[in-house]
């Protein structure tokens, strides 16, 4: 064979590959894995365990005709790390034999709404395999300096009625006594208000002075981007459009509104449904992982300052819905926008509402202003009888908290009395008697 004709055979080798080659690349459609929006909506954040977002809210110590209260958050802190290191055992449904009324018990545990046990219980050391489904909003039991082996305690349901015993190590409960109860006059002194036949609650009597507050915000520099993965099925198609000061993002059915004069987000999709009634364990876990896949735990980066944090505050399981609110120093913040909750509904599949602020508290500013004493107990009480057509069927809770209203780059916290009544929060006004709800 010439060498002229072996490279005329080589050429048209080539030209074949070279042909084979781009028709290939013409016509390859790779095939294409849905991918989870979620993993574009993770960075990296302090991401919040059960325990950090499921807090009690107070520890109520009766001693005698007296009661008294500890909200302070160290303390609460501290005493929360004790009673999660209790062993419990040998689980018990008593609801049919007692009631909580009926119950002698000098200690509480008030926690702001229903925890599901079956959630809360991988922060005890449960030496049960198998425990019953209930949900509480309070732990009780008889803080003792005696020589029992054993302890009741009883994790109590208000709402459905519900009492679930069990035990727990004697000396778990005489090491609470020595720290704690055995010191209950040095807490602040609480009034019981008998709200009903079936109802009391309990307020300082004196609240202790407390300042007006004003702290500087920060964004938390959220890229919308990873919004746009995490909320929308195809980000792709989403649209970005301002209207005034807010801006927002459409795939034409979801829509995320970012207002930048409340610094706000609000995300709603209406074509999630709202689904059958969601374990409320369930539900609970889902909303404390979804805020920590996007970094919305955020705390001051101050050294120094770390006094405010969101907590579970309420769940609606029939909705479903949960609300974490704004904590600052161990008391809670109300705004009536909702600056100071983080709300998510849930649908079917995927979260189908979620309103937040995307700021966070950065530090407070030097103030010079004297503490402030709030009105008393009784005060408080009086003004909320003097409430026209107040029904007590329908009042939940009365406590002291912080009102926040917003100015360009900061807040104020201004220390207020708030009751709820039919589920919501309401500043109780002392001025106005007879005024409306």
């Amino acid at each position: 064979m010439s060498f002229e004709r072996m490279k005329s055979i080589v050429l048209l080798i080539l030209v074949f590959m070279s042909a084979y080659l781009t028709w290939q690349i013409w016509t390859y459609q790779p095939t294409l894995k849905r991918t989870d929006q979620s993993e574009y909506f993770k960075v990296e954040s302090d991401t919040k365990s059960i325990a950090d977002v499921v807090k009690p809210k107070n520890v109520l110590f009766h001693v005698g005709e007296r009661h008294f209260q500890i909200n302070d958050e160290e303390k609460m802190n501290n005493i929360q790390s004790a009673f999660l290191n209790w062993s419990l055992y040998s689980f018990e449904d008593i609801s049919h034999q007692v009631s909580e009324t009926e119950l002698k018990a000098n200690t509480e545990i008030n926690f702001a709404d229903q925890i599901p046990f079956k959630l809360y219980k991988s922060l005890f050391n449960v030496e049960m395999n198998e425990v019953p489904e209930f949900s509480f909003d309070k732990i009780i039991f008889t803080s003792a300096d005696s020589n029992m082996e054993e302890a009741k305690i009883y994790f109590i349901s208000t709402e459905n009625k519900t009492v679930m015993q069990t035990i727990v190590n004697g000396e778990s409960i005489r090491t609470f006594y020595e720290i704690y109860y055995k010191n209950a006059n040095e807490y602040p002194e609480c009034i019981k208000y008998q709200v009903s036949k079936r109802k009391e609650i309990y307020v300082l009597k004196d609240p202790a002075p407390m300042k007006q507050s004003r702290y500087a915000l920060a964004n938390m520099n959220m890229n919308m981007n990873s919004f746009k993965y995490a909320l929308f099925s195809d980000p792709t198609s989403v649209r970005q459009e301002y209207v005034s000061n807010v801006e927002e993002f459409t795939d034409g059915t979801r829509l995320l509104s970012v207002d930048r004069n409340s610094w706000m987000i609000n995300f709603i999709n209406p074509s999630q449904k709202r689904k059958v009634p969601s374990n409320p364990s369930d539900l609970l876990q889902q909303s404390i992982d979804f805020v920590n896949d996007h970094a919305g735990w955020r705390k001051s980066d101050h050294a120094g300052w770390d006094k405010s944090s969101f907590r579970f505050s309420e769940l609606w399981q029939e909705e479903p819905r949960v609300v974490f609110r704004l904590f600052v120093e161990g008391f809670p913040v109300f705004n009536e926008a909702g600056m100071a909750e983080i709300e998510q509904v849930w649908g079917n599949e995927e979260i189908s509402e979620y309103r937040r602020p995307y700021f966070y508290l950065d530090f407070p500013y030097p103030s010079e202003e004297p503490a402030e004493l709030l009105p008393s107990g009784e005060e408080a009480i009086t003004a909320l009888k003097n409430i026209r057509n107040f029904n007590p069927e329908v009042f939940e809770d009365l406590e002291i908290g912080y009102q926040m209203t917003k100015s360009t780059n900061s807040v104020i916290l201004k220390p207020a009395w708030y009751y709820r009544y039919g589920g919501a929060w309401i500043i109780l006004p002392f001025e106005q008697k007879g005024a409306d709800r």
